[in-house]
């Protein structure tokens, strides 16, 4: 984060005028779910209740609190991702956003993987595209990336309070109060807005109507033993 991203108004007028159902239906198309919260639904039966909203008047409102009315002395920074067409489409569809609903102008700028993860690993960036899928089904999997001492948290935030709700989290045996912890850290993520969420991510697999047994699933395993052919039920050519 650098000069006026280090402003959480500034990182929430960025947030809230992002058009994510448009990126959804219209640029991604395939199924993607829009991003209003950081943790995936349903991860381990936790759902963040905190949502951070589309509305694109706040975000001109928060930038001009900041000190950037209608955009005006805005710095141009970058835009960070790692070669890919879909993520250069992204790229694009956003810095039109925000040029259009708080005129301030971005540069893109893109990286082959290898060179692109050293630039992360130094922090040699303003704004860096990023993804997670989760190693386990909890929310600490996607809430622990966060944490001031993590390795993978390149953000440059950090949040004592949020540092220690996670580590509550850790060794709290109680579900309930897990969970609870939980959506207050989650909360104090989208307040102050160092990530900013886009969509989820969704597998998209054509299944044969014969086939049974399987059943999508947050980490997308299979277990092929349990899954067979249903001689009954005609194949489709």
């Amino acid at each position: 984060k650098r000069g006026p991203l280090k402003d959480p108004l500034v990182r929430k007028a960025l947030a809230y005028s992002i058009d994510r159902e448009s990126l959804t239906e219209h640029v991604l198309k395939a199924g993607q779910k829009p991003a209003y919260h950081f943790t995936p639904p349903n991860t381990g039966g936790y759902t963040a209740e905190v949502k951070l909203p589309y509305d694109p008047d706040l975000a001109r409102q928060l930038l001009a609190e900041a000190g950037f009315p209608g955009g005006e002395g805005f710095p141009k920074f970058e835009l960070l991702f790692n070669t890919s067409e879909s993520h250069a489409t992204i790229a694009v569809a956003i810095q039109q956003m925000w040029k259009e609903e708080l005129g301030i102008e971005i540069g893109l700028y893109n990286q082959e993987w290898k060179v692109y993860l050293a630039t992360r690993k130094t922090r040699n960036f303003d704004i860096v595209r990023a993804a997670w899928i989760g190693d386990y089904v909890d929310p600490n999997t996607f809430l622990s990336l966060v944490t001031s001492d993590n390795g993978n948290n390149h953000s440059n935030w950090g949040e004592s309070t949020f540092d220690d709700l996670i580590r509550q989290a850790a060794s709290e045996s109680d579900h309930a109060v897990r969970f609870a912890l939980f959506q207050k850290a989650e909360k104090i993520l989208i307040d102050e807005m160092p990530v900013i969420p886009i969509y989820f991510y969704v597998r998209s697999t054509l299944i044969d109507e014969a086939v049974k047994g399987w059943y999508p699933n947050i980490l997308d395993y299979h277990p092929y033993q349990d899954v067979y052919l249903d001689k009954t039920t005609p194949s489709q050519p």
